[in-house]
């Protein structure tokens, strides 16, 4: 159970990266760190939060944040964002290197597998980050304020999870366009 906790808000925290990112891609193409994000979040980075969810006047209300303490928590991103966008580049980096090599026509084996060893490296890098902002973000919260976000978060992630319509489960694929 606290394992799930720390990922809860390491969820939470980790969307902040995606604030971080480069305002140079095309605002279509979705960015390959934020697919990462997606796939290994269940799709929700942030829980319907946002990547500064203590400047959220709901959430801050409902948990009880002050001011200093949402000073601190700005402090606290601020302290990091640098290294969680060098970190997200250099996922990306490894990632197309990994692409590239399973591009070839004969892909190697051992440098297939060397590359998935430095993409994992760099990914679990880029999660001790997130980790390390999310347990300085904790120090700022009171137990009953971490506790009251970790409950905001399973309902938004329960929420998510069962809502109905497009995205809930149950849902099928989109159905196919109209042959011209």
């Amino acid at each position: 159970m606290k394992t799930c906790s720390y990922l809860l808000v390491f969820l939470i925290a980790g969307a902040g990266v995606l604030a971080a990112q480069n305002d140079t891609q095309a605002p279509t193409e979705k960015p390959r760190v934020k697919i990462m994000v997606e796939k290994m979040h269940g799709g929700m980075p942030g829980m319907g939060f946002g990547h500064d969810w203590w400047r959220n006047s709901e959430v801050a209300q409902k948990i009880g944040l002050n001011q200093q303490q949402t000073q601190q928590l700005n402090q606290i991103f601020s302290s990091h964002r640098a290294n969680l966008a060098q970190m997200r580049a250099n996922v990306e980096i490894e990632e197309g290197k990994l692409s590239d090599l399973l591009d070839q026509d004969q892909p190697q084996q051992d440098q297939v597998l060397a590359q998935v060893t430095q993409l994992q490296n760099a990914r679990n890098a880029l999660e001790k980050e997130f980790t390390v902002m999310t347990l300085a973000f904790r120090g700022v919260l009171t137990p009953d304020q971490w506790k009251q976000l970790q409950s905001m978060s399973h309902e938004r992630m329960f929420f998510r999870m069962h809502k109905p319509g497009p995205g809930g489960p149950g849902d099928g694929p989109p159905p196919m366009p109209p042959s011209e």
